[in-house]
Protein backbone atom coordinates (compact mmCIF):
# COMPACT_ATOMS: atom_id res chain seq x y z
CA UNK A 1 0.00 0.00 0.00
CA UNK A 2 1.19 3.36 -1.23
CA UNK A 3 1.88 6.28 1.93
CA UNK A 4 -1.50 8.18 2.46
CA UNK A 5 -1.44 11.31 4.51
CA UNK A 6 -4.25 13.53 5.87
CA UNK A 7 -4.68 16.61 7.45
CA UNK A 8 -7.55 17.01 10.45
CA UNK A 9 -8.73 19.79 11.98
CA UNK A 10 -10.58 19.26 15.23
CA UNK A 11 -11.05 21.46 18.38
CA UNK A 12 -7.54 20.82 20.29
CA UNK A 13 -5.95 21.74 16.69
CA UNK A 14 -4.39 20.50 13.63
CA UNK A 15 -3.22 16.39 13.37
CA UNK A 16 -1.19 14.66 10.56
CA UNK A 17 -2.35 11.25 10.29
CA UNK A 18 0.15 9.21 7.81
CA UNK A 19 -0.58 5.53 6.86
CA UNK A 20 2.05 3.21 5.69
CA UNK A 21 1.53 -0.19 4.11
CA UNK A 22 -0.24 -1.68 8.05
CA UNK A 23 1.07 1.09 10.19
CA UNK A 24 -0.31 4.71 11.14
CA UNK A 25 1.95 7.86 12.37
CA UNK A 26 0.25 10.81 14.07
CA UNK A 27 1.96 14.17 13.96
CA UNK A 28 4.89 12.32 12.90
CA UNK A 29 5.50 10.57 15.65
CA UNK A 30 7.01 7.05 16.27
CA UNK A 31 4.83 4.52 13.11
CA UNK A 32 2.26 2.35 15.04
CA UNK A 33 0.38 -1.39 13.94
CA UNK A 34 -3.27 -0.73 12.88
CA UNK A 35 -3.87 -3.91 14.63
CA UNK A 36 -3.40 -1.46 18.42
CA UNK A 37 -5.95 0.66 17.41
CA UNK A 38 -9.67 -0.30 18.02
CA UNK A 39 -11.15 -1.76 14.86
CA UNK A 40 -14.89 -3.43 13.36
CA UNK A 41 -14.09 -5.83 10.68
CA UNK A 42 -16.86 -6.21 7.71
CA UNK A 43 -17.23 -8.05 4.95
CA UNK A 44 -14.78 -6.42 2.81
CA UNK A 45 -12.88 -3.58 4.52
CA UNK A 46 -12.41 -3.12 8.31
CA UNK A 47 -12.84 0.49 10.49
CA UNK A 48 -10.18 1.73 12.94
CA UNK A 49 -10.63 4.63 15.77
CA UNK A 50 -7.66 6.33 15.30
CA UNK A 51 -6.94 8.60 18.78
CA UNK A 52 -6.94 12.56 18.27
CA UNK A 53 -5.94 14.18 21.15
CA UNK A 54 -9.36 13.35 23.03
CA UNK A 55 -10.90 13.36 19.68
CA UNK A 56 -10.55 10.15 17.49
CA UNK A 57 -11.04 9.39 13.57
CA UNK A 58 -12.20 6.58 11.80
CA UNK A 59 -10.03 4.64 9.33
CA UNK A 60 -11.27 2.65 6.84
CA UNK A 61 -9.34 0.16 4.73
CA UNK A 62 -11.61 -0.98 2.01
CA UNK A 63 -10.67 -3.74 -0.28
CA UNK A 64 -9.39 -2.89 -3.59
CA UNK A 65 -10.09 0.71 -2.72
CA UNK A 66 -8.01 3.67 -1.14
CA UNK A 67 -8.20 3.93 2.25
CA UNK A 68 -10.53 6.97 3.74
CA UNK A 69 -10.22 8.81 6.81
CA UNK A 70 -12.99 10.50 8.57
CA UNK A 71 -13.81 12.60 11.12
CA UNK A 72 -17.08 13.89 12.43
CA UNK A 73 -18.88 12.65 8.87
CA UNK A 74 -16.06 14.29 7.00
CA UNK A 75 -13.80 12.60 4.71
CA UNK A 76 -10.51 14.11 5.51
CA UNK A 77 -9.13 13.95 1.70
CA UNK A 78 -12.39 15.65 -0.17
CA UNK A 79 -14.14 17.65 2.52
CA UNK A 80 -16.77 16.01 1.75
CA UNK A 81 -19.53 14.23 3.65
CA UNK A 82 -18.67 10.62 4.40
CA UNK A 83 -20.55 7.74 6.41
CA UNK A 84 -19.62 4.47 6.71
CA UNK A 85 -21.94 2.54 3.67
CA UNK A 86 -23.33 -0.86 4.87
CA UNK A 87 -24.13 -3.52 2.37
CA UNK A 88 -27.92 -3.18 0.98
CA UNK A 89 -29.93 -6.16 0.94
CA UNK A 90 -30.07 -6.03 -2.93
CA UNK A 91 -26.50 -6.97 -2.52
CA UNK A 92 -26.35 -9.45 -0.16
CA UNK A 93 -28.75 -11.39 -2.45
CA UNK A 94 -26.00 -10.93 -5.34
CA UNK A 95 -23.13 -11.95 -3.09
CA UNK A 96 -24.88 -15.44 -1.99
CA UNK A 97 -25.60 -16.78 -5.16
CA UNK A 98 -22.13 -16.44 -6.12
CA UNK A 99 -21.50 -18.14 -3.10
CA UNK A 100 -24.15 -20.80 -3.89
CA UNK A 101 -23.20 -21.01 -7.93
CA UNK A 102 -19.64 -21.86 -6.71
CA UNK A 103 -19.71 -25.70 -6.96
CA UNK A 104 -21.31 -25.31 -9.76
CA UNK A 105 -19.42 -23.14 -12.40
CA UNK A 106 -16.17 -23.37 -10.15
CA UNK A 107 -14.89 -21.63 -7.21
CA UNK A 108 -12.52 -19.24 -9.16
CA UNK A 109 -14.83 -17.73 -11.19
CA UNK A 110 -17.47 -17.20 -8.11
CA UNK A 111 -15.13 -15.91 -5.80
CA UNK A 112 -13.80 -13.12 -8.66
CA UNK A 113 -17.86 -12.69 -9.35
CA UNK A 114 -17.85 -12.58 -5.22
CA UNK A 115 -15.29 -9.39 -4.85
CA UNK A 116 -16.25 -7.57 -8.10
CA UNK A 117 -20.00 -7.83 -6.72
CA UNK A 118 -18.93 -6.18 -3.68
CA UNK A 119 -16.63 -3.39 -5.12
CA UNK A 120 -19.60 -2.88 -7.39
CA UNK A 121 -21.96 -2.50 -4.55
CA UNK A 122 -19.97 0.03 -2.55
CA UNK A 123 -19.07 1.89 -5.97
CA UNK A 124 -20.99 5.51 -6.42
CA UNK A 125 -23.08 4.26 -9.05
CA UNK A 126 -26.69 4.32 -10.07
CA UNK A 127 -28.62 1.23 -8.12
CA UNK A 128 -29.87 -0.10 -11.20
CA UNK A 129 -26.41 0.16 -12.89
CA UNK A 130 -25.07 -1.77 -10.21
CA UNK A 131 -27.93 -4.64 -10.19
CA UNK A 132 -27.33 -5.04 -13.88
CA UNK A 133 -23.68 -5.52 -13.29
CA UNK A 134 -23.86 -7.77 -10.21
CA UNK A 135 -26.84 -9.63 -12.82
CA UNK A 136 -23.57 -9.70 -15.77
CA UNK A 137 -20.71 -10.84 -13.36
CA UNK A 138 -23.42 -13.90 -12.32
CA UNK A 139 -23.89 -14.53 -15.40
CA UNK A 140 -19.90 -14.18 -17.05
CA UNK A 141 -18.87 -16.56 -13.80
CA UNK A 142 -21.14 -19.35 -14.75
CA UNK A 143 -20.13 -19.01 -18.25
CA UNK A 144 -16.42 -19.09 -17.42
CA UNK A 145 -17.35 -22.02 -15.27
CA UNK A 146 -19.08 -24.13 -17.73
CA UNK A 147 -16.39 -23.21 -20.56
CA UNK A 148 -13.63 -24.16 -18.07
CA UNK A 149 -15.50 -27.33 -17.16
CA UNK A 150 -16.69 -28.20 -20.67
CA UNK A 151 -12.59 -27.79 -21.92
CA UNK A 152 -11.91 -30.07 -18.48
CA UNK A 153 -14.28 -32.74 -20.20
CA UNK A 154 -13.11 -32.78 -23.16
CA UNK A 155 -9.39 -32.56 -22.50
CA UNK A 156 -10.19 -35.89 -19.71
CA UNK A 157 -12.36 -37.72 -22.80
Amino acid sequence: MAKKSWSVTTDEGTFSVDLKGSKVSINGGSPERLNRFAKKTHFIDTEYTIPLGNRSATLVIQSMASPVLAYNGVNCATGEPWEYQKIPVWGWIFLIIDIILAPFFGWLWALLALLVSAVVIRSKMNVGVKIILCILLIVAAAAMGLMVGAAVGVALS
